[in-house]
């Protein structure tokens, strides 16, 4: 299976869903948020519940994303180096162009594999390496729980790290 998440940004993604084209249609699994659905897939859905979404980066043979943080994480919590197409803004994709520095900056890791002209998607499935299943899970820290928390619409267990309120109002 090949997954691919859009995420839930508002901005739709239209360069993302056309580049699908050139993939196999009966192995596309596509969340595609505000986006417009591909025009071919063997299942597609606007939104899915996050534990959904956990069972797909399972599941997946091959990861597809934007470079949203949380399914970064999620992807490669569970062994996957995913490709990762970043939105521009300069295509109305988002606001600013932070998933691209995110991007490079994971890139550098080795943590992703970017694809920076979705007409390299296609090469860029083809060549996806196996999925370390084993990858180690490492330590749990709090931007994971909080990245979590954030996806399954709950609300923080606890401030980690943050100063009060007060006193960030006091230094404007």
């Amino acid at each position: 299976m090949i997954f691919v998440t859009l995420g839930t940004h508002r901005d739709p993604m239209p360069r993302l869903i056309n580049a699908l084209s050139g993939l196999s249609a009966d192995q596309l699994v596509v969340q595609h948020g505000t986006s417009p659905p591909p025009a071919r897939a063997a299942r597609t859905v606007a939104f899915m519940s996050f534990d959904e979404m956990l069972a797909c980066f399972e599941a997946a043979d091959v990861v597809v994303t934007h470079a949203g943080v949380g399914s970064v994480l999620s992807a490669t919590r569970v062994g996957h180096s995913p490709i990762v197409v970043p939105r521009l803004r300069r295509l109305g994709e988002h606001v600013d162009d932070h998933q691209v520095e995110l991007t490079r900056a994971l890139a550098e890791r080795r943590m992703v594999r970017p694809v920076w002209e979705v007409e390299d998607l296609p090469g860029a499935v083809a060549a996806y390496p196996a999925r370390n299943a084993r990858a180690p899970q490492g330590v749990e820290r709090p931007i994971h729980v909080a990245v979590r928390e954030a996806l399954r619409g709950e609300g923080p267990t606890k401030r980690i790290g943050r100063r009060p309120r007060a006193r960030l109002r006091a230094r404007r």
